[in-house]
């Protein structure tokens, strides 16, 4: 081969590397969420701490953009064989965002030298913590959440650690399904390691090593040429997390998206303070990558053949202000960080819109809740621990396609759906009904993507079940361009012959025979729904994801004995009129801003930054509990200020 391999082959043969360490994990892990959901991922990442490449193919997006420098730098030397573990973002830095999460490294050693590090993480089904499955929405300090591990090494010179694993397995719920998972990680850092050996045998260390600056500075390039397409300017939105788990007091996501050429930057100035349950996100140092969802989201969309790298959002610079929900200080509780980082997304895909009108899709369901149940044994004492199925929403119309159904592309398209057998193998449960719901989903010239419902019965007593990361159901997925929003998500259990709405609930107990229910959120519609073909709404009337009702409401479509009535529906359109608004909220955000306007909003958030991080959660609350009994909110913010005066920060 020649000394200057070309960059096509060395980035190929990378993403190969990537690819293949990512179907060993996927084969020889025990946890269905990770065999059959594929919760897990794994890289081939340079000294930098950057990715050179991530898999395209299976596994979980959300951290790509990732730099691992903090944490490939804990230990002042290495040796090889040697695998550094993690979980804790406030300990050890990116990539680690909540517990459940566990990362593995391991250094590539050519001629002496640390060439590249092999890469892997997996979701834990349990590791630790109050409620099975560790994530408790509850929870207002990480220490609820389960076992924290800042990076430890787990091998040495290619013996395992026995007191770490000891250590690990001892703190969790299902030990042998967590060794199995973690030995699963270590055979998928080892097949990294060998291949990229491999290729060094191949073109040489010095091409390899060359291959690696060169794959990361391409991605770079390549996603400044999609940078550099939106027009310059400042592009502001906000959002709302529909309340913080524990009062009705919503959640602001402010963002402000400044493009410049071809650098981007994200401002999260305005974003409401960290909370007291679990869905803050850790403040780490750099590019939070949970915090890109959206710009990765979009570069890859633009550019089929852009590399998988970290480097891609090299031109991309956050501002989280510390003590922020998207910038948590310790030790406030992460547990549900994706519930918030996909309201982050949405928030930056409506900066984006106005930028870039007719190629940002409407709003996505805006949740991914994994269901987990937990069944005692009786013969142990202990916990059976299983994801029955993560809970994917339509997602939002594109422009020029529908949603998906029941499959949340923006945010977890990775995800596959457990097959039932499996669920029902795994845990003495019985699935009632999995499937579509007819009649959601925002009307649009593309219509949203259709809500899922699961309903499955307990067979066993005292069986807990937990669904982190439910969100809209009072705050629907907005439309765009016309379209309606989506319809929002909701859920019920049934004992007996009683039905109860439960709606975002934390930890439930069910005995034998009670079934639960739960709807996910739809994608919201792009386009006004006039002009969808009458030929399309039919369509869906026939095959059952549209009642007539439906179709002659949202889009003025007369159906009759299975056919389209024509001048009915030429009457029904013509006396329609078009969206007022370029984007439809749905009334769930005119109740929520009616309650708190936006000026007083403002005027709490400029209150909260004269007290310590600390207080702030609790000053919030206290302001907005008098301001609702009727106090005027000036009155209120000077009288908040006034008793925490001996807490204000200095200025």
């Amino acid at each position: 081969m020649p000394a200057e391999v070309p960059l096509e082959v060395l980035y190929n043969r990378f993403q190969a590397i990537v690819e293949n360490m990512s179907h060993v994990i996927e084969r020889t892990a025990y946890a269905t969420f990770i065999k059959e959901t594929a919760d897990f991922s794994c890289g081939v990442v340079a000294t930098t701490g950057e990715y050179v490449a991530y898999p395209w193919n299976l596994g979980a997006p959300g951290y790509l953009g990732t730099n691992m420098r903090e944490l490939l730098e804990y230990f002042p030397s290495y040796e090889p064989g040697d695998v550094i573990i993690c979980n804790d973002p406030y300990l050890s830095g990116q990539p680690c965002t909540h517990l459940p999460d566990v990362h593995v490294v391991r250094p590539i050693f050519v001629d002496g030298e640390i060439l590249a590090w092999a890469y892997a993480f997996i979701h834990a089904s349990d590791f630790g913590g109050t409620v099975p499955a560790s994530v408790w929405p509850s929870a207002r300090e990480i220490y609820q959440e389960g076992l924290r591990l800042r990076p430890t090494k787990l091998y040495r010179g290619g013996r395992v650690n026995t007191d770490v694993l000891d250590l690990i397995l001892d703190n969790t719920r299902i030990p042998e399904t967590n060794k199995g998972d973690l030995e699963a990680m270590c055979a998928g850092l080892e097949v990294c390691e060998n291949q990229v050996l491999e290729a060094v045998e191949r073109f040489g260390r010095a091409a390899v090593a060359s291959g690696i600056d060169r794959v990361l500075e391409y991605g770079e390039a390549r996603a400044r040429r999609v940078i550099a397409e939106i027009p310059d300017g400042r592009y502001h939105f906000v959002d709302y997390m529909e309340d913080d788990l524990y009062s009705e007091v919503p959640l602001r996501i402010e963002v402000d998206v400044r493009v410049d050429g071809s650098s981007l930057a994200i401002d999260f100035d305005g974003t409401d303070p960290q909370v007291s349950s679990a869905l803050n996100m850790a403040g780490i140092a750099g590019t939070n990558s949970l915090l890109c969802l959206a710009v990765v989201g979009y570069l890859t969309s633009q550019d089929d053949d852009l590399p998988k790298t970290s480097a891609i959002l090299r031109p991309v610079t956050l501002t989280a202000p510390p003590g922020t929900v998207v910038s948590a200080q310790h030790p406030a509780a992460i547990g549900v960080r994706y519930a918030t980082a996909i309201r982050v997304g949405d928030a930056v895909y409506g900066a984006l819109a106005q930028a870039l009108p007719g190629r940002i899709p409407a709003c996505s369901p805006g949740a991914i809740s994994p269901v987990v149940a937990a069944v005692p044994q009786p013969e142990t004492g202990g916990r059976l621990v299983e994801v029955v199925q993560p809970i994917l929403g339509g997602g939002g119309a594109r422009p020029g396609a529908d949603g998906l159904d029941a499959a949340e592309s923006t945010y977890g398209g990775f995800m596959r759906n457990t097959p039932v057998e499996t669920c029902e193998s795994a845990l003495p449960i019985i699935v009632r009904r999995y499937g579509l719901v007819p009649d959601t989903g925002g009307a649009g010239r593309w219509r949203g993507g259709l809500a899922m419902r699961l309903d499955f019965e307990a067979r066993h007593i005292d069986t807990e079940v937990t669904a982190r990361g439910l969100e809209r159901f009072v705050l629907a997925p907005w439309g765009l361009a016309g379209g309606s929003a989506g319809t929002p998500g909701r859920s019920t259990v049934r004992r007996g012959s009683s039905v109860s709405d439960i709606g975002k609930f934390d930890l439930l107990r069910m005995g034998p025979g009670d079934v639960v229910s739960i709807v996910s959120p739809a994608g919201a519609g792009y386009g006004d729904p006039r002009d969808r073909p009458a030929g399309e709404v039919l369509a869906d009337v026939s095959r059952g994801l549209l009642s007539a009702e439906r179709a002659e409401e949202g889009y003025g479509v007369v159906v009759r004995d299975g056919a389209v009535d024509e001048a009915a529906t030429e009457r029904a359109r013509a006396g329609r009129s078009p969206a007022a608004d370029a984007i439809a909220y749905g009334p769930g955000r005119a109740s929520l801003e009616e309650r708190w306007p936006d000026d007083v909003q403002a005027r709490v958030r400029a209150m909260l930054r004269a007290l310590p991080i600390g207080i702030r959660d609790w000053a919030k609350h206290e302001a907005y509990r008098r301001y609702q009994e009727g106090t005027p909110i000036t009155q209120v913010c000077d009288e908040v200020l006034h008793n925490l005066g001996h807490h204000r920060e200095p200025t």
